[in-house]
């Protein structure tokens, strides 16, 4: 299975990087304009209009104005007054405290304060008006529309912003599919390229760069296809000469590098062959079966190989290419089991549209570092290239191939405890 690509952290992410800089340009300019107003407006503003209001009731008081025309101002102005004195008592706001209850000590002292100023005024009468102006609610019920309208604005500004930087950042995320792709192994991924900024023009050197990969690799290919048919004539030749000399120590391991030469040539052969899918003969076939008829090869030397599967699981498979990757599995494990070692594990089952065949052996294991490069042609565990210890580094690359010729993937890992595992998963 294909592993995903790793996405950078919320907090390497230069969306999220953008959207925390909006937000904190969002909320501190909000900050700023309440600043403004509750450190500059409302001192600067708040005490002219308190001592403008002190002249203007003082005014009013002289004019000594009746109930009706403390209703009428009050209507006007949203001034409530009271009175107390010689011509009765009266109020536009029952709320409003006596004339006796702001005598008192608590509030005599009391300093008209910026948006609710309680003005005490003695009336040419002998009596006295009480006039309060609770300029403060409507401040602050303008403030907090203000900072709701301000809010809103934010607010849209932001998901505006962040729906245009997600719409110019697509090509970004696009960008990093086709390098996903490119990882693992799609050399025909092409990126669709609808913008014409520096994401176009990057996307623009991905594409190139990812069709000169296909055209290297596709050149590499081809001439290790050439130089392996090229090789056939003379190797023949050789064969033919080896042929009519005389037994000798010399001819023996002559003829041993020749047949070595030829194995590899034909594993080159067969590893370009079956990049076309059509290579492949599917039948009917027992799998159970086949894992069993491989499995006796490996019986009479240690470690030797268990089967794990139900008693009969038929699907279509090429069995030739099959029993090629259970053979070449099964000679690795074999080749690096430990004197210790438990029985290799051949298993199968089914999952839901899946046949999974696995090979698990109780070996040293793989080094983590080599895994990614395990089915890269001629990648070999062992650096040496020694005949001992390996072949042409051929094997798992042609298991691949015939695996995903078949429209399904071979993956390796390391057990828990020791040992590696080989799944297959073909589609079925």
């Amino acid at each position: 299975m294909t592993e995903a690509w790793p996405r950078p952290a919320v907090h390497r992410s230069v969306f999220a990087k953008l959207v925390a800089v909006m937000l904190a340009m969002a909320l501190g300019l909000t900050g700023l304009v309440a600043a403004f107003f509750i450190f500059f407006v409302n001192p600067i503003v708040g005490a002219p209009i308190d001592r403008m209001l002190g002249d203007y009731v003082r005014r009013i008081a002289r004019e000594a104005p009746d109930r009706q025309e403390a209703q009428r101002i009050t209507g006007r102005l949203a001034l409530q007054i009271r009175y107390e004195g010689p011509d009765g008592s009266w109020t536009t706001d029952p709320s409003l405290p006596t004339i006796a209850q702001m005598m008192e000590p608590s509030h005599i002292h009391v300093v008209p304060a910026w948006g609710h100023s309680r003005y005490l005024v003695a009336a040419p009468n002998g009596g006295h008006y009480l006039f309060a102006w609770d300029f403060g609610r409507r401040a602050r019920t303008a403030h907090d529309r203000l900072l709701l309208l301000l809010l809103g604005t934010m607010i849209a500004v932001f998901l505006t912003a962040h729906l245009i930087l997600s719409r110019a950042l697509r090509p970004l995320r696009v960008l990093h599919d086709g390098v996903q792709r490119l990882s693992t192994g799609d050399l025909d991924v092409v990126l669709p390229n609808p913008s014409r900024d520096e994401f176009g023009v990057l996307t623009d050197a991905f594409n190139h760069m990812a069709a000169r990969v296909k055209e290297m690799m596709k050149a590499r290919d081809q001439l290790l296809v050439d130089v392996s048919h090229e090789l056939r004539s003379p190797l023949t030749r050789l064969k033919v000469a080896l042929a009519l000399l005389p037994d000798s120590a010399k001819k023996a391991q002559a003829e041993s590098d020749s047949a070595e030469m030829e194995a590899m040539i034909t594993e080159l052969l067969e590893f370009e062959r079956l990049r076309d899918p059509r290579a492949l003969r599917t039948a009917r076939v027992d799998v159970v079966a086949l894992l069993h008829e491989c499995a006796a090869a490996y019986q009479e030397g240690p470690p030797g190989v268990r089967v794990a599967a139900p008693g009969a699981l038929a699907v279509d498979l090429d069995a030739l290419g099959l029993r090629t990757v259970l053979r070449n599995l099964l000679d690795n494990a074999v080749k690096y089991a430990l004197p210790d070692s438990r029985p290799i594990e051949l298993s199968a089952r089914r999952e839901p549209g899946l046949l999974i065949v696995a090979v698990r052996d109780d070996g040293p294991g793989i080094p983590a570092g080599d895994l990614p490069h395990l089915f890269e042609p001629f990648f070999r565990v062992d650096r040496s290239r020694s005949r001992k210890t390996g072949g042409y580094g051929l094997g798992l690359s042609i298991c691949k191939r015939i695996v995903e010729a078949h429209g399904g993937r071979l993956e390796a890992s390391n057990n828990e405890g020791r040992g590696a595992c080989f799944v297959m998963s073909f589609p079925v």
